[in-house]
């Protein structure tokens, strides 16, 4: 007993002397104990499948594609229900709400289905901001392609026009990763086809080129724990399909930025999407386009879904914007 208590002494002294060295490691890059914490764990574990030749697509249907199911802690915990009248669309609707709208595009690298922290970050932004949220499952690769999801979740985004009578200036157009690259590919669609614009756009972690050939890529693929250039350089290619994988409609920074309404992108440093998002700004620093980039140092992939006190900045600020 004498040595139980010893040893627990001895390892809860390594512990706390373990959190001091990565509270300093923390302090001196100018960020939160939790982000750190956080990174490191994702930088052990994966959270996507491998995918990255036809072997591991084969794998990938046989032992990991479920069709879309919405998960029981979304509904019991943080409410979210179907659209009416649709199986494959998704609403939570606060107690108290405005006129505003969020019309969410998940990410995923258009192949997986939103996570757990997509319901929670929109569940926490939809009470904070006041306003309804809306968010299409869209079909995803390798069984659909860009057609088709862009097709439908710009059916979804005029049903809420055109059937529920939602004003267009309402509406924030809003996505993450790859949704947040879907949701600028739309913006240049609507504008191109006459159709009515949302108020406002806001981007998480963008992406914005599906061939990610970006070579300051490489230079950030060290300091990110999440994203991966092979896997989403192969996955990107199958949910082009026939399109060339710099055609705007899968990579929007090659698309025309003018006469757009304002775009609000939220990135971090440390996500390899960042180096694509410092192009875009300049790309619409030249074209006089209103986009805005909010950078926050050493942050990964989505940070803003992270429980986390930069995340908490990140969504306030949204807020503001939504409001």
């Amino acid at each position: 007993m004498i040595y139980i208590k010893k040893s627990g002494r001895i390892l809860g002294i390594a512990g706390a002397g373990f959190l001091a060295l990565k509270g300093f490691q923390a302090h001196s890059e100018r960020r939160s104990l939790s982000s750190l914490m956080i990174e490191e764990t994702l930088d052990s574990i994966s959270l996507f499948p491998t995918i990255r030749s036809k072997e591991d697509v084969e794998h990938y249907i046989a032992h990991n594609y479920k069709p879309f199911r919405l998960p029981e802690m979304a509904k019991l915990r943080y409410h979210f229900k179907y659209l009416k009248g649709f199986d494959d669309t998704l609403e939570y609707v606060p107690k108290e709400q405005s006129n505003k709208v969020i019309f969410y595009i998940h990410g995923g690298s258009y192949w997986f289905e939103p996570m757990i922290e997509h319901y929670a970050m929109l569940h926490k932004l939809s009470k904070m901001a006041v306003a309804r949220v809306v968010m299409p499952i869209y079909p995803k690769a390798p069984f659909h392609n860009v057609h088709e999801a862009t097709s439908m979740v710009l059916a979804r985004y005029l049903h809420l026009i055109n059937d529920e009578y939602v004003a267009p200036e309402d509406i924030i157009l809003m996505g993450d990763s790859a949704g947040a690259g879907m949701a600028l590919s739309l913006l240049e669609v609507m504008r191109n086809r006459n159709y009515p614009l949302p108020g406002r756009a806001i981007l998480l972690s963008p992406w914005l080129d599906i061939s990610t050939s970006n070579p300051e890529m490489k230079q950030i693929q060290y300091d990110d724990p999440i994203l991966h250039i092979e896997d989403l350089q192969f996955q990107g290619k199958i949910y082009a399909d026939t399109l060339n994988v710099l055609d705007p409609l899968v990579s929007p920074i090659y698309g025309d930025l003018t006469k757009l309404p304002p775009i609000d992108v939220f990135i971090g440093t440390h996500d390899i999407f960042y180096a694509d998002v410092k192009k875009l700004d300049e790309i619409a620093t030249e074209d006089n386009a209103d986009l805005k980039v909010h950078t926050y140092a050493n942050m990964d992939h989505v940070f803003m879904a992270y429980p986390i006190p930069e995340a908490h900045k990140a969504l306030n600020e949204i807020v503001k914007l939504v409001k």
